[in-house]
């Protein structure tokens, strides 16, 4: 009966170890796959690589005829594969989509003065707020939402302040795990005095360091000069000569070794020769092999239907531009998907897309509503509109900002004055009263 007992436990172990390592490849960058298929390939004795050439995924994408040069120039899908911008680029990027006017101004700014490691200083920050007469608080602003751009933690002004907006974005809200980065990182190893001072169980503490082991050392990491680092796209979204579906998506898997399990690996698990202490070790070497197949499985599976849905909703962002950005959550992407909105958090997280539009971050097909009653509108559209109103309003008589909320309302788009005033000045845009010219 023991024995019994102990064999599913051992099993229920090793299912757990397989699914843990299953669920940290699923949400892996490309880049940081592939190291993680080298080393298993070479540290683990139940892979191996699948020797044979195969020309599916560079003949799909042969087929994707999309004209990408100057002058109209049509240009072979795999030349495209090579063009990869720098991280700077894909910052500006991020920024001209989340920002207008004085507060792109000052996020370009602020990603100028970053250190090496990609942290911002007070003095710095001081000084931009002095550069563009506004308070220190209007910088702090930007600079957190900054920090929500890709790379995570940009601009971050401490390792705390950095690990914690990192846990949350990949681990979501844990204030043991936010206590702990604050005050007892230094005692990471200590697991005696954490489970003393924490009050939890060991298992629920093993997977607290866990998160916290598995964050990057510093927003920069792997992009310390980021002039010159370039990004490789994990998706590239082609336009298409279809009207019904325009868009046809490739998930970036070239250069991925493919893996098989060794014919060998029962024989070796079933020889009488091997003692206990031996045979744990290569059970838990195969159940990570299993969870390593299993899980880039999992992720070109999970990869595309999130993909194909972020298309689908955002077709206008991609074919028009910012200002036809729709509200997106990762809350409505779950409900689509049926993933839980962490997974989708982690998925999402230090992935970009090449699309017709340039490469850019999943993070940037999500945006939030501006209210419940202006239904399916993105705060980008409804800046975009009140730029769109002024630039077309009587220059003797313009709009006032109570004028704006009017005009938007007979368009079904309800935002409160006070946001318009905001929106504008986002833009930019003086009011009525400075804008005014003539009699």
């Amino acid at each position: 009966m023991k024995q019994n007992l102990g064999l599913k436990l051992q099993q229920k172990l090793k299912l757990t170890l397989s699914l843990k390592h299953q669920l940290n490849i699923m949400v892996m960058p490309k880049q940081e796959l592939l190291q993680e298929i080298i080393h298993e390939l070479e540290e683990n004795p139940f892979l191996e690589e699948e020797i044979h050439i195969n020309n599916d995924y560079q003949e799909k994408l042969t087929d994707l005829s999309v004209s990408y040069g100057e002058d109209g120039e049509e240009l072979n899908p795999l030349n495209r594969l090579t063009y990869k911008p720098s991280l700077l680029k894909t910052l500006e990027f991020q920024i001209d989509l989340e920002f207008d006017g004085k507060e792109k101004e000052i996020a370009l700014d602020i990603i100028d003065t970053l250190d090496e490691k990609g942290y911002a200083s007070q003095d710095s920050l001081n000084e931009i707020a002095s550069k563009y007469n506004v308070d220190i608080e209007t910088v702090e602003k930007i600079r957190k939402k900054l920090m929500k751009l890709e790379p995570t933690g940009l601009g971050a002004k401490s390792l705390t302040e950095f690990l914690i907006t990192e846990y949350r974005e990949k681990f979501g809200r844990d204030s043991i795990a936010e206590q702990i980065i604050q005050e007892d990182l230094d005692k990471i190893k200590d697991k005696e005095y954490l489970l003393k001072k924490y009050h939890i169980d060991e298992e629920a503490l093993e997977e607290i360091i866990s998160n916290i082991k598995a964050l990057r050392p510093y927003p920069l990491y792997g992009y310390e000069d980021f002039e010159a680092h370039y990004v490789e796209p994990d998706i590239f979204i082609y336009e298409i000569n279809d009207e019904d579906q325009p868009f046809e998506i490739v998930i970036n898997e070239q250069d991925l070794p493919k893996l098989n399990l060794t014919n060998q690996y029962k024989k070796i698990l079933n020889r009488k020769d091997i003692n206990e202490e031996t045979k744990k070790f290569l059970y838990e070497k195969l159940q990570k092999a299993i969870g390593l197949i299993r899980g880039i499985e999992q992720r070109r599976e999970n990869l595309r239907k999130l993909v194909e849905t972020l298309v689908e909703h955002q077709k206008d962002f991609l074919l028009y531009g910012k200002e036809h950005l729709k509200p997106l959550t990762l809350k409505d992407v779950s409900q689509k998907i049926g993933l839980h909105e962490s997974t989708i958090s982690r998925i999402v997280s230090n992935k970009f897309a090449q699309t017709p539009i340039g490469v850019l971050p999943l993070k940037a097909f999500f945006s939030n509503k501006v209210s419940k009653e202006s239904g399916n509108i993105s705060s980008d559209h409804v800046k975009y509109l009140i730029q769109n109103l002024i630039e077309n309003e009587d220059p003797k008589k313009p709009l006032s900002d109570n004028d704006i909320v009017n005009l938007l309302k007979k368009e079904g788009i309800y935002v409160a004055r006070r946001t318009v005033t905001k929106y504008r000045e986002e833009l930019n845009i003086p009011d009525s009263r400075k804008r005014k010219k003539g009699g």
